[in-house]
């Protein structure tokens, strides 16, 4: 089981639209909550990463990031 929860609620809290790695095809397929879901579909272009400024990065602890390329957080 993922360490962040599947929820609405964090949906709306996620930045992952507002990654610079996140692009088009990402929006297209709706992908978000990385942390939760697990890696993208899509071949994202590596241009940084700021899941460690998403408020779920602190209220679940979490470490590394790049989830879109490494999967969940467990």
């Amino acid at each position: 089981m993922s360490k962040v929860e599947n929820s609405e609620a964090n949906t709306k809290k996620c930045a992952c639209p507002r990654c610079p790695t996140y692009d088009e095809c990402a929006k297209e397929k709706r992908e978000v909550l990385y942390c939760a879901k697990g890696k993208s579909a899509c071949t994202l272009p590596n241009k940084g990463c700021i899941c460690a400024a998403c408020p779920l990065w602190e209220q679940y602890e979490l470490e590394k990031g790049f989830f879109c390329f490494y999967g969940e957080a467990i």
